[in-house]
């Protein structure tokens, strides 16, 4: 059976993930295979949906099968994000990776991977990021040095080019295939009217302006799931609503166990120590913390994993299970074929968690994750309650 898959967050499901779902499809692909984060994204957020019902709108809208990019991979950096995708993919039989850019030029982006890969390249990176300017600017300049471009002309394709870089490294036996990202830009944190807006315009529409704001935005099946989940009190999910935990439990941490924190590297642990004794809002931590080296991204990724207590060894592990959120019948036919053929559990039920110790330790972090998330709801909600739940089969 001939696959693509897709690596994605889908918060909340957009067009760009439409058009990945149907040229995938349009090529000759029979199942269509999505990678998705579970309950916090790349951004160190909550999810503003479930992944369940994530995966349902993916389902209606053309997905075959929808896996767990687990955490914390999910939360993680480009380059953990990345591997542990095209991990997943690989080991299930996908044969194709479908992704968006800003570029949408194959040649450049591998050219680019190359550059990204090379030690002299590495070197230079990081004696910027010493210097405090190791951020997505200085990347892109320093490529653009390095490969004779004007800096303007290579977009902010880091995780098209993580993408490349993993496929590479692992010697993945995936097709890359890229589409030009359309609309609004990465960041573009505006609704524009006819123009197809992005995944952090529409977050922002949602917990600024109500339902309303983007409901004319989404596709259709994103739109009634997402209705569907406010009428039941189930979303939106946002982290500020954990912030009282979040405080409390970096206060009264230890500076020095903090360095061995993935994310927390360069005094960012005590940094985050130090201004949380301070802070009375999770915006105000940010506030006093962000620095040229320090995104919000970054400091949200560190307080995910300081309070979750995710060790920068856990990223650098592949992962040990793959848990499904939900498939179709030639899904399922799929899934048949990658659990005679690969070498990746599949986890539909608890009872299915494998009994090696890199699995142990992947379910427990996945079990301080749930538990975070069940705070980040409007309704007070178990985490036990999310582990309960069956994949959705159509």
């Amino acid at each position: 059976m001939r696959s693509a898959g897709i690596i994605c967050e889908c918060n909340p499901l957009h067009e760009g993930h439409l058009r990945l779902l149907r040229e995938a499809k349009r090529q000759g692909n029979e199942a269509v295979i999505c990678v998705m984060s579970g309950c916090f994204t790349q951004r160190g957020e909550a999810a503003i949906l479930e992944p369940r019902a994530r995966a349902e709108a993916l389902l209606a809208s053309g997905a075959d099968a929808v896996l767990e990019l687990p955490f914390p991979y999910s939360s993680a950096g480009a380059e953990f994000f990345a591997r542990a995708g095209v991990n997943i993919l690989s080991r299930m039989g996908a044969q194709e990776l479908w992704f968006g850019s800003e570029s949408g030029d194959l040649p450049l982006l591998w050219a680019m991977a190359e550059e990204v890969s090379s030690p002299a390249f590495q070197e230079a990176y990081a004696a910027g990021a010493r210097g405090a300017d190791g951020t997505a600017t200085h990347f892109f300049s320093l490529l653009a040095e390095r490969l004779g471009r004007d800096a303007e002309t290579l977009p902010n394709d880091i995780l098209a080019v993580s993408y490349l870089r993993a496929i590479r490294q692992m010697n993945a036996n995936l097709a890359p295939h890229v589409l030009l990202r359309e609309g609004s830009g990465f960041h573009e944190t505006v609704l524009t009217e006819g123009v197809t807006p992005s995944a952090s315009a529409l977050r922002k529409g949602l917990l600024t302006d109500g339902p309303s704001a983007i409901d004319a935005h989404l596709p259709r099946e994103s739109a009634r799931v997402l209705r569907e989940m406010l009428e039941a009190g189930r979303a939106p999910a946002a982290l500020c609503r954990a912030e009282a935990f979040l405080l409390g439990s970096l206060r009264r941490a230890d500076k020095a166990s903090l360095s061995a924190i993935a994310e927390l590297s360069g005094g960012l642990g005590a940094r985050l120590v130090q201004k949380a004794a301070e802070a009375c809002t999770l915006q105000e931590l940010l506030s006093a913390c962000a620095t040229k080296k320090y995104t919000n991204a970054r400091i949200l990724r560190g307080i995910l994993f300081a309070v979750t207590g995710v060790l920068r060894e856990d990223l650098c592990r592949e992962p040990a299970y793959v848990r499904l959120f939900g498939a179709t019948e030639r899904g399922r036919a799929f899934l048949g074929q990658a659990r005679r053929t690969g070498d990746l559990p599949l986890v539909t039920r608890q009872s299915d968690l494998p009994r090696t110790p890199e699995a142990r330790r992947q379910a427990a972090l996945e079990r301080e994750a749930l538990s975070l998330y069940a705070l980040c709801l409007p309704a007070p909600t178990s985490p036990a309650f999310f582990l309960r739940q069956r994949p959705i089969l159509l």
